[in-house]
């Protein structure tokens, strides 16, 4: 996932996928109170009770319920200086970039975001 803050319209689909790369400046999303501040789209992303608007972090915390696993490029976190203790808990791994290609190429469809 390469969108982030600055595109918010894009930041809700991924999260319907089995598991997620961050790279870029999707890694932003995984520091804690970043998504939490984000709704990708008005007014098509309400909450189940139809009240308030979903975050970026809600659909997040529905994917990790769904079974969705969230990777992120140790190289994006290390750039923006983050500490495994500012990163969401949902987070199941920090790996090389070269994980991301691995995973692709045992694939049977990439998306990209």
């Amino acid at each position: 996932m390469t969108s982030g803050p600055r595109t918010p319209w894009r930041c809700a689909s991924p999260f319907y996928i089995a598991a997620l790369f961050f790279n870029m400046d999707g890694t932003r999303l995984l520091k804690k109170g970043v998504a939490e501040r984000i709704h990708p789209a008005e007014p098509n992303c309400l909450s189940v009770n139809g009240k308030k608007l979903k975050t970026v972090y809600d659909f997040m915390k529905d994917a990790k319920q769904g079974g969705v696993k969230f990777y992120s490029c140790v190289q994006a976190i290390d750039a923006l200086g983050y500490k495994p203790e500012e990163l969401i808990p949902e987070l199941d791994g920090i790996v090389p970039a070269s994980e991301f290609v691995l995973r692709a190429m045992e694939a049977d469809k990439v998306i990209t975001f």
